[in-house]
């Protein structure tokens, strides 16, 4: 995946929460921007908990502190999806 796209899907105003699909599986939630932080390869996401056989979600609440974080290679995310299920068309940047 492209790190321009997801620092736009976490940017965007109102934040709407996503879903991001890695290579392996697994799917991260993020309900808050501020606890994932993208680098020129990697995103890190700060976690509610780390566990075999659950989701992988970050805290409820933006101001919460995380409790676990996972640093994820851009290459293993294969796609962002919003978390209600809707498709987002990006919208277009006039120039």
């Amino acid at each position: 995946m492209q790190r321009d796209e997801i620092v736009y899907r976490l940017r965007e105003k109102p934040f709407e929460p996503i879903q991001l699909w890695l290579s392996d599986g697994r799917v991260v939630t993020i309900r808050h921007p501020d606890q994932a932080v993208v680098t020129n390869r990697k995103i890190i996401v700060g976690l509610a908990h780390i566990r075999r056989g659950t989701k992988l979600i970050t805290p409820a609440d933006g101001n919460t502190v995380a409790k676990d974080w996972m640093m994820v290679d851009l290459l293993h995310v294969v796609s962002i999806e919003p978390v209600d299920g809707k498709p987002t068309a990006r919208k277009r940047r006039t120039r």
